[in-house]
């Protein structure tokens, strides 16, 4: 019986992994030692907050049982449980407790590894093996191995740059887990990616005992520390940039020129994740972890954006999303997250792309998955991937096709609490709309840059002026992504800035002679258009409240706007506006300077398919159903009589 103990993203499963490798019994074991040893037969049990007594005590079940059926028939095998990431276990239901009778009995061997020891109940039962932070030298010895270097015949080697490099980069990691202004969220699972990747700069050609040897260049370590030290924000990950290369400058003085020229060759996130996701599969097998999405925004803005820029194929037979609610009939659910997991292992199988939102709750059973701790079995024909997932009490070998990615969705909100193990096994990425604004600003003409820019300006003086906390909802993302709808790209995947006329929906289309005060002054246009889309976010108090502080004409327009041209008093009438069929109006001024192909283009009008009210708190709106949406949603006017809203209503009350 033992524990082991080490610190996150330390090799904790693949220490286990190599034993099993070496003790396969007297016939098949390699080593003269390991011959005399008898064979292993682990059964594996993956902890998790949503782990329960009976799935551990299950498995130490069916483990006595093939242990004494192999002492039965003198066979020299033993049965080991393996319980990993016992460390996610949920404390306060005393999970481990139902390990005490089974310590205590010795029937079977036991090994657990974790980031943190047991309670004394259990640690008293136990050998427990604690390992320290790595010294230099055997961070040394790990940079050689992953560069598939030998480091006996390195030392042999004298004033060579390689070896001053790999000198750099171990500093430079060491120096970034202790800095202040790097986010502690790097662990040496990042820094031995990274050195994977680095090993396809260096060309090694055995050729009776003749090896070539290439170079880590600035620009590949840039873009190994992009794919493997990113999930920060922008300014925090220069930082970084810049202590691994004053470190490795250190040794080699021409590294320091990516101090200042990073700018000119560094990646955009979009970038980086497109190429990660289009990796070969060998390149893949050696440094190609799956990916974990950090959405800056609270409304899965990210997501959209995935699809959009085409890092996520919107083909279902390509892409899978997976996204699991709160409600509290489902957190508990065992026969739906099941259900998920069956779906997951067949895109596992068949090589899809799978996008997991909100599914923290299952994450557990897929602890191998996310570790890549796959067994590989090979023939002459053929060569499959297994991996361990587990579904109930029950863990289970899957086959995992070599095309299957993963992509794991979180909030920055919920970053701080997700643990430090599970951030280890993912290639980070941070993204936002500002962030995506920034990118497809750069690619327009300078001109309508510079447009965009002035707009950007008045808008965020117009949202001092009248005061953030006026508009409900507001926050960082939420000018970004009013300018980034008037960014598009054609089927040339050139970007371009709209016309005024290809971004009216059905609720802002009645705010057309307020947008369009001048239609050859397109800056005015859509800085109207935007600031319409701020009004339509104030309440009537605030609106009243302000609207004396603007100069009269400003304020003539704004009210009118406000007032009579958006709705903020009536919700029959909004969603009347929302779900009728929008139409253009065009006076005959317009009509003379536009042909057909103008007029069928401005008649175009987007449909707006979800939305969200703010409404004061009222008893009877609180109160709605499906008996009383008929006398909210019912108007006697003979105008009305075409369109029965209340048949098109559908009040869901939660």
């Amino acid at each position: 019986k033992s524990m082991i103990l080490f610190m996150k993203g330390q090799s904790k499963t693949l220490s286990f992994q190599i034993v099993l490798q070496n003790l396969q019994g007297s016939q098949i074991s390699v080593k003269s030692f390991c011959k005399r040893l008898p064979a292993v037969d682990p059964f594996f049990c993956l902890g998790s907050k949503y782990s329960r007594f009976e799935d551990i005590a299950s498995i130490f079940e069916r483990a006595i049982k093939r242990e004494q059926y192999y002492e039965q028939n003198r066979m020299n095998i033993r049965c080991v449980v393996f319980l990993d990431g016992a460390s996610l276990l949920d404390e306060k239901k005393m999970i481990l407790n139902v390990l005490h009778p089974y310590l205590d009995e010795c029937k079977v061997a036991f090994v657990a590894v974790a980031n943190k020891a047991f309670d004394a109940a259990n640690a008293n039962r136990m050998i427990c093996i604690y390992r320290s932070l790595p010294s230099e030298d055997d961070q040394k010895i790990l940079a050689y191995g992953c560069l598939g270097l030998q480091l006996e015949k390195r030392q042999a080697t004298i004033d060579d740059r390689l070896d001053k490099i790999i000198y750099g980069l171990c500093h430079g990691y060491r120096r970034i887990l202790y800095s202040p202004d790097i986010p502690h969220i790097f662990h040496d699972r990042d820094f031995i990616y990274m050195l994977r990747e680095l090993r396809f700069e260096l060309t090694n050609v055995n050729e009776i005992e003749e090896i070539s040897i290439g170079e880590i260049t600035p620009r590949s370590l840039l873009q190994a520390l992009e794919d493997n030290f990113n999930g920060i924000r922008i300014e925090e990950f220069d930082k970084l940039v810049d202590i691994f290369i004053t470190a490795v400058g250190e040794q080699c003085p021409d590294f320091r020129v990516l101090i200042t020229e990073k700018q000119q060759i560094q990646r955009n996130i979009p970038t980086i994740l497109h190429s990660s996701m289009k990796l070969d599969p060998i390149r893949r097998r050696l440094y190609g972890r799956y990916k974990l999405i950090i959405d800056e925004s609270e409304d899965e803005s990210a997501v959209r954006l995935l699809f959009q820029f085409g890092i996520l194929d919107s083909d279902p037979n390509r892409t899978t999303v997976f996204r699991m609610p709160d409600f509290l009939d489902d957190i508990d659910n065992e026969l739906r997250n099941v259900e998920i997991l069956s779906n997951i292992k067949l895109c596992m199988e068949t090589g899809k792309t799978i996008l997991m939102i909100n599914t923290g709750r299952i994450h557990g059973s897929l602890y191998d998955v996310f570790n890549q701790n796959f067994s590989i079995m090979a023939t002459e024909d053929s060569r499959k991937i297994f991996s361990k997932v587990t579904i109930g009490p029950k863990t289970i070998d899957v086959i995992v096709h070599e095309d299957f990615q993963c992509i794991v969705h979180i909030k920055r909100s919920e970053f701080k609490d997700i643990p430090a193990p599970f951030l280890s096994r993912f290639q980070k990425y941070s993204l936002s709309i500002a962030d995506f604004y920034s990118i497809q600003l750069r690619n327009i003409p300078i001109e309508e840059q510079n447009l965009m820019k002035n707009i950007e300006i008045k808008v965020r003086s117009f949202i001092d002026h009248f005061g953030k906390e006026y508009f409900y909802g507001f926050n960082n993302e939420t000018l970004y992504s009013c300018l980034l709808l008037f960014i598009k790209r054609n089927n040339q995947n050139e970007f371009y800035l709209s016309n005024i006329h290809d971004n009216y929906t059905q609720l802002t289309i009645q705010s057309k002679s307020f947008i369009e005060q001048d239609l050859n002054n397109k800056q005015q246009c859509i800085l109207f258009s935007i600031l319409s889309k701020f009004l339509q976010l104030a309440s009537p108090e605030s609106m009243i409240f302000k609207l004396p502080t603007f100069d009269e004409n400003t304020a003539r327009l704004l009210c009118q706007n406000y007032f009579y041209q958006q709705e903020h008093f009536n919700i029959e009438n909004f969603l009347y506006r929302f779900i009728s069929s929008p139409s253009l109006t065009i006076d005959d001024r317009e009509l003379l300077t536009m042909n057909d192909t103008t007029y069928q283009k401005i008649n175009n009008i987007i449909i707006t398919r979800k939305l969200m009210i703010f409404t004061r708190t009222s008893s009877f709106v609180i109160g709605l159903n499906k008996q009383s949406q008929n006398d909210l949603f019912h108007k006697n006017d003979e105008n009305y009589m075409t369109m029965n809203i209340s048949e098109k209503v559908d009040v869901l009350n939660l």
